[in-house]
């Protein structure tokens, strides 16, 4: 008897004592995703008044994209993971010198063994606003194709062993024996106009949709693996589940459009877990089929430039039925000894910027109708301090509310919002509300207030818990919670 018969009568009888597989590998695979690092290359930036002034707008750590890209190189290299799938906005802008600077990363990672695999983000083609930072001004710099994108990764998703959709940059590969990638292209990019190319004006679209043709061609494929017996997973730049109520009302350039017929067509192809990016926060979000027997699990990363730094890891188990998703943090680069503090403070920075962005929103339907709302509020002969200007309803919100808000987005982007004193949240919301009321008008305040909580809060209140204890679909039968850091899913 041979060496190798011995051998293979040895594992056989191991593996009826153990209750194994066999055939099942001795090594567990091991996935990690990232998503949205929006790389700056350091070639682009010559420090000045033009890089200093774009980066303090930014939750995002821009003058720091390199130094986090190396660190979170160096932590891949270290975990070995036998796959990286990296979600799309690769680039700050599509900028070609930082998409190369990003190759360059991705080929370190494949010359100690890992395979990464790339998808594009709405940053990352035929981007008008490619821009390179020269001291005091800004300068166009070339942006890239959809041609070139598939030409600078042909190694990382768009090489010669992978299967391509002919009208996107969607492909199909199997990495890992027995699981298939599915990396859909759910950008709108080849509307862009450019100038620089000779256009009349720039336009960027940054929604998300999925061609009929390309999803015919998902579908396709998804069902051809599963006919084998191949576990499907796939990932793209746009949500596909809404991670809170009303995303898709609210934030519509963020998940994809027609999402719900696009979820229960993955569903019925075999494909059950879905990986994104593009909003900068990490959840996790469940869309379930309308006989409640099937559902799509999407697992959405952050920027990995910006507060909390999220990387994941997924590990499967040995037959690839299942996932044991789990999230880490970069905590520092060496330039930047103290990263996680200055991401966090630039969050609760940010808050002045949201509360604009709303409250011009509000202004823009409320604005017009100020003067009535005044006189109504004085017919008693009291007074009434409304704001005149959106400006000054900008700082009236700002006044009351900026500290709950940032609470609020510090919990969204860290994740498991359900934990953090949720029911506190809301009760100091509710009396940031009261005060500002009182400050517009003191003598309608009580009544004011009654017509907040009878007639204002009940609609308010399920898109707020929706957000803070990580509910979708909140009282309906469709209504799932999940844990956003660590958790299994079933493929």
């Amino acid at each position: 008897m041979t060496k190798k018969k011995k051998l293979l009568i040895v594992m056989v009888m191991l593996s009826t004592l153990l209750n194994v597989d066999a055939t099942a590998s001795t090594k567990l695979d091991r996935i990690v995703i990232i998503s949205d690092i929006h790389l700056l290359s350091p070639e682009l930036v010559t420090p000045g008044k033009a890089i200093d002034k774009a980066d303090a707008k930014e939750t995002k750590m821009m003058l720091h994209s390199d130094a986090i890209m190396s660190a979170i190189t160096d932590s891949i290299i270290a975990i070995k993971p036998a796959l990286v799938l990296l979600t799309g906005d690769l680039t700050n802008n599509g900028e070609r010198l930082s998409h190369e600077r990003m190759a360059g990363y991705l080929d370190r990672m494949a010359q100690n063994g890992i395979q990464p695999l790339v998808i594009p983000g709405n940053h990352d083609c035929n981007n008008p606003y490619a821009k390179r930072f020269d001291g005091d001004t800004v300068q166009t710099v070339a942006t890239i194709t959809s041609e070139e994108f598939a030409e600078i990764y042909q190694n990382y998703g768009y090489g010669k062993k992978v299967e391509r959709d002919p009208a996107s940059l969607t492909y199909c590969c199997e990495p890992i024996k027995g699981v298939v990638v599915i990396g859909i292209d759910s950008n709108m990019d080849e509307l862009n106009t450019l100038t620089s190319r000779g256009e009349s004006k720039d336009t960027y679209y940054n929604g998300g949709r999925i061609k009929p043709e390309t999803m015919q061609w998902i579908i396709d494929h998804a069902k051809r693996a599963r006919k084998k017996g191949k576990r499907v997973i796939a990932m793209m730049h746009h949500h596909l589940v809404p991670h809170f109520d009303k995303e898709d009302q609210l934030l519509s350039n963020y998940i994809v459009q027609d999402h719900k017929t696009i979820a229960q067509q993955l569903m019925d192809a075999g494909v059950h877990t879905m990986f994104t990016g593009h909003l900068h926060v990490t959840d996790v979000a469940t869309s379930v089929n309308n006989e409640r027997n099937d559902s799509i699990t999407e697992v959405a990363t952050g920027s990995a430039i910006c507060y909390p730094f999220a990387i994941r890891t997924a590990t499967f188990d040995r037959k690839h039925k299942s996932m044991d998703i789990d999230t880490r943090w970069l905590t520092a680069t060496t330039d930047c000894p103290d990263l996680r503090e200055l991401g966090r403070q630039r969050i609760i920075k940010s808050t002045p910027g949201m509360v604009e962005l709303l409250s011009g929103k509000a202004w823009n339907k409320l604005g017009g109708h100020m003067g009535q709302l005044k006189a109504m509020l004085e017919m008693g002969g009291g007074k009434a301090n409304l704001p005149e200007t959106p400006q000054q309803a900008t700082q009236l919100v700002l006044r009351h509310l900026s500290g709950v808000l940032s609470r609020v987005m510090l919990a969204v982007v860290e994740g498991n919002e359900q934990e953090k004193d949720v029911e506190d949240i809301i009760s100091q919301g509710k009396q940031c509300i009261r005060a500002m009321i009182e400050e517009v008008s003191p003598d309608q305040a009580d009544n004011l207030w009654d017509f907040f909580l009878s007639g204002v809060y009940p609609k308010l209140e399920p898109l707020l818990r929706s957000v803070l204890e990580d509910r979708n679909a909140v009282d309906s039968p469709a209504e799932s919670r999940a844990n956003d850091l660590h958790l299994k899913i079933t493929l």
